[in-house]
């Protein structure tokens, strides 16, 4: 039986232990362990976990654009706006970082990718907030905090730092807004939280997927 309630009353505490639940869940995928295991000693494996990223990066970056506009309540524009100045250029430190800007093609990626751009155009406010700052902030809060000693010895940290650094404080960002929803608004938000998380570790998984070699892998030049 899925997780998933529909039709239930929830607060913003339970809300918020229930991401920390998925959150835990997340951070048992294979991906965060190739940091630490010697997989990318390999440079290989290496440019191909960067070149995956990439493309996180670039599509994080038509999210946070997507949702601002299709913003035109004040009060969330100002917290959307906040967030997008704070990250806009983020995926030109990865370019920065790897000498390259080439990205892999994958259509689960790219799949998962459209899913969340559409979330940002179709969703009520409160959810877009929650989809970007309870589960893709969270998540990449983790991914900084365990990927900044490895990226340093391989000079490509900027990225990952810049992450660790600024993503804790864009999750918390939800919740002053999440204070002023109804239980049963918050029991909607719960629920696209839970499948958010679940198109996310699709596309984490397959990261993990292409960089161990399990499946073929396609490189597509990007505009300059």
């Amino acid at each position: 039986m899925s997780s998933i309630e529909a039709g239930r009353q929830v607060s913003v505490e339970e809300l918020m232990a229930y991401n920390a639940t998925l959150l835990e869940r997340h951070k048992r995928l294979r991906v965060f362990k190739l940091f630490s295991d010697g997989t990318l000693e390999d440079p290989a494996k290496r440019e191909l976990l960067f070149a995956c990223v990439q493309v996180f990066a670039r599509h994080f970056q038509t999210m946070l654009h997507t949702r601002q506009a299709h913003c035109a309540d004040d009060f969330y524009r100002g917290i959307f706006l906040k967030h997008l100045r704070e990250e806009v250029g983020h995926d030109d430190v990865l370019v920065k970082d790897r000498g390259r800007r080439d990205e892999v093609w994958d259509p689960i990626m790219e799949g998962s990718a459209a899913w969340f751009i559409s979330r940002m155009s179709v969703l009520d406010n409160i959810e877009k907030a929650a989809v970007m700052h309870l589960v893709l902030e969270s998540s990449g809060a983790y991914m900084g905090s365990v990927c900044g000693p490895a990226m340093r010895r391989y000079g490509s940290a900027d990225y990952f730092e810049l992450h660790d650094e600024v993503d804790q404080s864009h999750v918390t960002m939800v919740i002053e807004p999440l204070r002023r929803q109804s239980p049963e608004t918050l029991a909607r938000v719960r629920v696209t939280v839970e499948q958010a998380w679940r198109v996310l570790d699709v596309w984490v998984e397959r990261v993990a997927t292409l960089v161990l070699g399990d499946d073929a892998v396609t490189y597509y030049p990007t505009a300059s």
